[in-house]
C-alpha cells in the first residue's frame, strides 16, 4: 500500500531494533468493485479515554458553545504543525459533543477526510444523502448549495469535521473557498458546527467566512503531562519529562512517540533489552544527541508534511521559502529577532538570496508562519527593564523537529555575518545600557552560541570569523550588565583565545577582550588576577598606541579601580589621577568618561577620610549624570548610592536611609532584585535599617542579600562574609 502524506500516525509502543516504527492510517479505500466505500463515522478508536487531551480545553469549550445556539456561522479552521494534535482535538471535540446531546447526536456529527479530492466529494454528497436531499439533487452539479441551504435551515445541533486538508484549493470546487461558494462555507445555523483541520492557516486562502485557530505545541507543563500519560510513572522524574518535553518542542505526536518507546521498553524483560536503550527521559534526551539514537528521533514522522508545505509555497510565488527556513534553523534554538538580523542589504547578494528586498522577506515570514514552519513569538519579559518602545522586537522561532530537519551548514557563514553586524553598537545599542536588554536578550543565545562553534568557522573569510568574535563579546557584556559575570567570564576567556589566533595578542580587539575579562575578574572578587590583566591591557595599549589612547586610559582607570578594592589606596589614587588629568586635557570637565574618573576618584578620597573633598565630587558628578542621563540611569543611582554611602559614614544616617531607599527602589526596577548593584545597595540600606533600630527590616533586606550572594559568588567571597557579619550584628530577637 503507497504512503501518502498525512496517514503517518504513531503506532503506540511500537519497537523493534531500537527504532521507533510508524505505521499508516487509511481511512478509505478503493472496494474490489471500484466503487469507493464511504464512511461518515468519526474515528474514535484513535481517542484514548485513559489519556486526556491536555492544554486544549480552553479552544474545546470555545468550540463545542457553537453548537449550544451561540454558533457564528463561520467555518472554524484548526491549523498547526503535523503532529500537533489538530485530528485529536477534533475527535475530542466529537465526544463532548456526544456526551453533551446525547446517542442522537451521533446521526448529526459527519467526518471527512479531505486528502482525497475524489473522497471528499463522495463524502459531501454521503451528507446530502443523510439530510433526505432527493438523489437526482445528490447526483447533480448544484447539489452543494442545496446542502449548505439545508444545514442552514437545521433547528437541531450538527457537527461536520473535513480532516486533513494540505491543500485547501481543494475546497474551493464549484466556486471559491475564500468568497464562500466553495464545497465548504459560512452558515446561517446558530446550532451548527463546521471545524477543518489543516496545516494551512493562511488567512486570504481562507476567507472572512472563517476563523483560523492556531494549534501551537503543548506548554511545557502539560507536554511533560503528555509523557507520563504515555510512558507511565516509571520512566523519571518530573523535570527529566520537562527537558524531554523542551527537546521535542511540545509537539503531542512525538511526545506520544517518545512516550510509548519509553514505556515499551520498561516493560519489555531484561535479556530483549539492549543496552543503548533509554528507558528514563533523560536517557532519551541524552540518545538524541548520539548517533545511536536517531533512529529514535520523531522529526521524520513530520518530513513528507514539512516537504509538501515548502512545496506548497514554491508553487504560491515564495522563491525564497526554503532559503529562508534553513537561514532561520542556522541560528540556535531561540527565538530568532528578525527585523534585527534579516536585514536584506545583507542579505540581497548572498546565493540563495539574490534579489531580495524587506517585502520579500517579511511576506516570505508570513507564509512560513500561515503552514506552521515557523512562529511568531509572543513577546515575553526581557528582565526589568523594557525597550523605548515597550517592548522585545519581533521575533520568530522554528520548532526543534523543523529546525532538526531544516538545518544545513549551507548558509552558516551568512548566520554569522548577520549577527555580526545586528550585534553592533550602532546596531543593537551598547549592552550595558537597560534600554537596549529587550533587543539583546533576543540577540544574546544566538551570539554566545557562535564560542562553541569556532571550528566549524574555520576556512570562512577572516572577516567572518572576525564577527563572530565580535557577536559573542558583545553578548558577553550583555550578560555582565546584567549581572552575570561568572558566565560572562567564561565567554570572555573563549573570547580572548579566538581573538589571539585570530589577530594576534597585541591587537587593539584583543586587548579590549582582555579588558572586558578583567572586567569580570573584578567583579566576582578575582582581584589578583584582574589586577594583572588589567596592568597587561593597560601596558600592552601603551606600548602599541601611546599612554594616552583612549583604550589605554581605560584601562588604567579600571586598574586604578581595582586597586582601590584591594585597599591599596595611594596607588589607585595615582593612577586615576593620571586618568582625570588625561581626560581633562583632552574633553574637559563634564565628558563622560571624565565623569567617571571623577567618580571613581572621589571613591578612593571618601576612603582616605577626606570626605569634603569626596562630597563635592560626589555631589558634580551626580548633577551631571542626571542632566545627562536621567534620575535613574544606573550610572546616576551608582553616583547617588556612593554620596548615601558616604552619609552613612559621618552618621547622617535618617538622610542617608531615605537615599539608600530611592536608590533601592530604582535599581530593582531598571536592574532587578538580584542584581549586585541592586545587592549593594540592599546591604547598605539593612545596615541603614540596623542602625536606625529597625531590625525586623533590617534581618529580611540582608537575609536576602546573603543568599543571593552566597549562591552567586560562594561563601568564600568577601561581599558574602561583610553581609553575613552584618547579620550577626543585629541584636537578638526578645524572647
Amino acid at each position: 500500500m503507497q504512503e501518502t502524506a498525512g496517514q503517518l500516525v504513531a503506532q503506540n509502543g511500537a519497537v523493534a531494533a531500537g527504532r521507533l516504527e510508524v505505521g499508516q492510517l487509511v481511512v478509505a479505500a478503493p472496494s474490489p468493485g471500484g466503487s469507493r466505500v464511504m464512511t461518515l463515522a468519526s474515528p474514535m478508536g484513535l481517542r484514548h479515554p485513559e489519556r486526556p487531551l491536555r492544554g486544549r480545553g480552553a479552544l474545546l469549550n470555545d468550540l463545542q458553545g457553537q453548537c449550544s445556539g451561540r454558533g457564528d456561522g463561520r467555518l472554524h479552521v484548526l491549523h498547526g504543525l503535523s503532529g500537533s494534535g489538530k485530528t485529536a482535538l477534533a475527535l475530542e471535540l466529537v465526544h463532548g459533543l456526544h456526551a453533551q446531546f446525547g446517542a442522537v447526536f451521533g446521526r448529526c456529527a459527519w467526518w471527512i477526510d479531505a486528502r482525497q479530492d475524489a473522497l471528499f466529494e463522495g463524502g459531501l454528497r454521503a451528507v446530502a444523502r443523510r439530510l433526505g436531499l432527493p438523489g437526482d439533487v445528490v447526483d447533480a452539479e448544484e447539489m452543494v448549495d442545496a446542502l449548505w441551504h439545508r444545514l442552514s435551515q437545521a433547528e437541531w445541533p450538527w457537527l461536520l469535521v473535513v480532516d486533513g486538508v494540505s491543500d485547501p484549493s481543494l475546497l474551493d470546487g464549484p466556486g471559491q473557498l475564500a468568497a464562500g461558494t466553495g464545497w465548504i462555507r459560512p452558515h446561517s445555523c446558530r446550532c451548527g458546527l463546521v471545524v477543518v483541520t489543516t496545516y494551512d492557516g493562511t488567512a486570504e486562502i481562507w476567507g472572512s467566512g472563517a476563523v483560523l485557530h492556531p494549534v501551537f505545541p503543548l506548554a511545557e507543563e502539560d507536554a511533560a503531562r503528555v509523557l507520563f500519560d504515555h510512558a507511565g510513572p516509571n520512566a523519571g522524574s518530573w523535570s527529566g519529562a520537562v527537558r524531554l518535553a523542551h527537546r521535542l518542542g511540545g509537539l503531542p505526536l512525538a511526545l506520544r512517540m517518545a512516550g510509548a518507546y519509553l514505556a515499551e521498553v520498561n516493560g519489555m524483560p531484561d535479556a530483549f533489552r539492549d543496552t543503548d536503550m533509554p528507558a528514563e527521559f533523560d536517557a532519551f534526551v541524552r540518545a538524541l544527541d548520539e548517533p545511536v539514537g536517531q533512529d529514535l528521533h520523531p522529526a521524520p514522522v513530520i518530513a513528507d508534511t514539512w516537504r509538501l508545505a515548502l512545496d506548497m509555497l514554491e508553487r504560491r510565488g515564495f522563491r525564497y521559502a526554503s532559503a529562508v527556513l534553513v537561514l532561520l534553523s542556522g541560528f540556535a534554538d531561540a527565538p530568532v529577532p528578525y527585523t534585527l538580523v534579516l536585514r536584506s542589504s545583507l542579505l540581497g547578494g548572498k546565493p540563495g538570496f539574490e534579489g531580495i528586498d524587506g517585502s520579500t522577506v517579511w511576506r516570505t515570514l508570513r507564509a512560513l508562519a500561515a503552514l506552521s514552519l515557523i512562529d511568531f513569538s509572543p513577546v515575553e519579559g526581557a528582565g526589568p527593564s523594557a525597550a523605548p518602545s515597550g517592548g522585545a522586537p519581533a521575533s520568530v522561532r522554528v520548532h526543534p523537529l523543523i529546525r532538526y530537519l531544516s538545518c544545513s551548514p549551507r548558509y552558516f557563514a551568512l548566520v554569522v555575518t548577520l549577527l555580526g553586524y545586528a550585534c553592533g553598537a550602532e546596531q543593537a545599542g551598547k549592552p550595558e545600557e537597560p534600554d537596549t536588554w529587550a533587543a539583546w536578550s533576543l540577540l544574546a543565545p544566538h551570539a554566545l552560541s557562535l564560542v562553541e562553534q569556532e571550528a566549524a568557522l574555520e576556512g570562512t573569510p577572516l572577516e567572518v570569523q572576525v564577527a563572530g568574535a565580535e557577536a559573542a563579546e558583545m553578548a558577553a557584556r550583555y550578560l555582565q550588565a546584567r549581572g552575570l559575570s561568572r558566565q560572562a567570564g567564561s565567554v570572555f576567556e573563549k573570547v580572548v583565545a579566538w581573538r589571539t589566533r585570530l589577530l594576534g595578542p597585541m591587537d587593539s580587539e584583543t586587548l579590549t577582550a582582555q579588558h572586558n575579562l578583567a572586567g569580570a575578574l573584578h567583579d566576582v572578587g578575582e582581584l589578583a588576577q584582574a589586577e594583572a590583566t588589567y596592568r597587561e591591557v593597560w601596558l600592552g595599549h601603551c606600548a602599541v598606541r601611546g599612554e594616552v589612547f583612549p583604550h589605554a586610559l581605560t584601562a588604567r582607570h579600571e586598574l586604578g579601580r581595582v586597586l582601590h578594592d584591594m585597599g591599596r589606596l595611594a596607588e589607585a589614587e595615582e593612577h586615576l589621577s593620571a586618568v582625570l588629568e588625561s581626560r581633562r586635557q583632552s574633553h574637559g570637565d563634564e565628558y563622560g568618561a571624565t565623569l567617571s574618573a571623577r567618580h571613581e576618584l572621589a571613591r578612593v578620597l571618601h576612603d582616605l577620610g577626606r570626605w569634603e573633598e569626596a562630597r563635592r565630587e560626589y555631589a558634580q558628578v551626580l548633577q551631571a549624570r542626571r542632566r545627562d542621563l536621567g534620575d535613574n540611569h544606573p550610572r546616576t543611582l551608582t553616583a547617588l548610592h556612593n554620596l548615601a554611602c558616604l552619609e552613612q559614614d559621618e552618621g547622617k544616617l535618617d538622610s542617608a536611609l531615605r537615599q539608600f531607599r530611592r536608590v533601592h527602589a530604582a535599581r530593582s526596577q531598571v536592574l532587578g532584585q538580584t542584581h549586585p548593584q541592586t545587592l549593594s545597595t540592599a546591604y547598605r540600606l539593612g545596615c541603614a535599617l540596623r542602625d536606625t533600630g529597625d531590625a525586623p527590616q533590617a534581618q529580611a533586606l540582608l537575609q536576602h542579600v546573603h543568599a543571593e550572594l552566597s549562591s552567586s559568588l560562594g561563601n568564600g567571597h568577601a561581599h558574602v562574609q561583610r553581609a553575613e557579619q552584618a547579620l550577626h550584628s543585629l541584636p537578638a530577637a526578645p524572647g
